[in-house]
């Protein structure tokens, strides 16, 4: 019999975001589809910030942002 596996999967939301000449960061207002998928495939992680009916996309992944995988002991 085959052991059990531990599965974590995420749902990620597509958005359409537009870039402001102003501003560094692209905001979006409405979003789209949702994608699941396993989380080894995550490069990185974005945050999100309401102003005025709009969300801004704030990029966590930094300049040294790199994907690790490690296996489970």
């Amino acid at each position: 019999m085959n052991e059990p596996q531990n599965v974590c999967l995420v749902v990620i939301r597509q958005v359409h975001a537009i870039a402001h000449r102003e501003l560094p960061i692209p905001f979006y207002s409405q979003s789209g589809a949702l994608d699941p998928t396993d989380i080894k495939s995550i490069q990185c992680v974005v945050g999100r910030v309401e102003d005025w009916g709009k969300w801004g996309l704030v990029d966590h992944s930094g300049p040294l942002a790199h994907v690790v995988f490690a296996e489970a002991d």
